[in-house]
């Protein structure tokens, strides 16, 4: 699930045009933690996750979206 969230959230990220940096500023978070939280090695903690949501001015549940079945394939060809 980690994974996939942070695969979620870097798409969100680069969709709101924002750098790693720009995002991890505003949250309040370093560069490698979100970077680490984008490769799927952590899971950030739900306050976190609602920082990160304000931010991208999203909904919580829109961060835990699973893609498509046919992009997941494809990805992994």
């Amino acid at each position: 699930m980690s994974v996939l969230l942070g695969r979620r959230l870097r798409a969100l990220r680069r969709l709101k045009r924002l750098t790693q940096q720009d995002l991890a500023s505003e949250v309040g978070i370093s560069v490698s933690m979100l970077s680490t939280i984008e490769r799927g090695a952590k899971y950030p903690c739900v306050d976190l996750i609602r920082k990160i949501a304000r931010v991208l001015d999203v909904p919580q549940e829109e961060l835990f979206v699973l893609p498509d079945l046919p992009e997941m394939i494809q990805e992994r060809l």
